[in-house]
């Protein structure tokens, strides 16, 4: 069984394993023609989640209005399968971390909600995904990081392959890959940051979830 870690907000600087860039358009012939077709109408983009002082998961667990600076009272939640965390205490210490009640799949989905008074529109957002806890002693720490830009909060992002928006980095051997295998059975933490590069205002958030046997 492995070892449980306590992460501390530091740990977000292990986030920046790797620029994010853009890949070039492919250039090739371009069809030709005969007749006009209706373009698709654009797909709309997720709205973040509506939050108000009183009314967000912070304030909620009774930890007060959110904030960028104190650790204890994070201004930005991570839902993973769309399951939301629960803020808990030991020994009589609030933790940091948002953790997720039950099991989740061995391929979830993350999606990341941001406290828009204090955090304006971000669409930057970087994070580690470790495992803390595993029967069989798997190590997992990848990095990863949405191209500068283009991370939309309220969306369901695949946490294991998110498209080709991201860099995913195996911090244990340094290559980027593709994506992530599917996650053995146990607990994992999700710690990033969501940041609004016109202002400098970055939110950080750690979250707990467990996968399931059989999942």
């Amino acid at each position: 069984m492995r070892k449980r870690f306590m992460f501390s907000m530091p740990v977000f600087a292990l986030a920046a394993v790797g620029a994010g860039c853009t890949s070039p358009a492919e250039q090739g012939t371009k069809p030709r023609v005969t007749t006009e077709s209706p373009k698709p109408a654009p797909a709309a983009k997720p709205k973040p989640a509506t939050f108000t002082a009183a009314n967000n998961p912070t304030a909620l667990a009774g930890r007060g209005e959110p904030s960028l600076e104190d650790r204890e009272r994070p201004a930005a939640w991570v839902y993973i399968d769309g399951k939301a965390g629960k803020f808990n205490e030991r020994d009589g210490q609030r933790l940091t971390q948002w953790t997720v009640e039950g099991t989740v799949g061995s391929t979830p989905t993350f999606r990341v909600e941001g406290y828009e008074p204090l955090l304006g529109t971000p669409q930057d957002f970087k994070c580690v995904l470790q495992a803390i806890e595993s029967p069989d002693g798997s190590d997992v720490v990848y990095g990863i990081t949405a191209n500068e830009g283009t991370f939309s909060p309220g969306r369901d992002y695949p946490l294991l392959n998110p498209g080709d928006n991201f860099v995913i980095r195996n911090s244990l051997s340094g290559d980027i890959v593709r994506e992530i295998a599917p996650l053995a059975p146990g607990t994992y933490a999700l710690v990033g940051g969501l940041e609004n590069k016109s202002t400098g205002k970055r939110a950080l958030t750690v979250t707990y979830f467990t996968v399931g046997e059989g999942k």
